[in-house]
């Protein structure tokens, strides 16, 4: 069981990550509402309580929160997995 918990952890962290590199190929340089509102959504599923408002925040740096959430999760550093990732 905790095999399918940290894979469903995963996948809506990989979710978040989807939903922000949209945000910045649509040229959205801040969290608004909706993207807000999603975003928590897959936060709270990861495990994750966002303990501040994302509305309003620079995108790259929730996609670097979210790359960090995603390192701790496989127990890499943050800049192992961003290298992985291409980043």
């Amino acid at each position: 069981m905790k095999v399918r918990s940290h894979r469903s952890r995963q996948l809506a962290l990989d979710r978040c990550l989807q939903l922000l590199e949209e945000a910045q190929v649509r040229g959205q340089a801040r969290i608004d509402g909706p993207l807000g509102v999603a975003l928590r959504r897959y936060l709270e599923r990861a495990g994750v309580i966002a303990d501040h408002r994302l509305e309003g925040r620079r995108v790259d740096r929730v996609l670097d929160d979210i790359f960090s959430l995603q390192a701790q999760l496989l127990g890499q550093s943050p800049e192992d997995s961003r290298q992985r990732n291409g980043n």
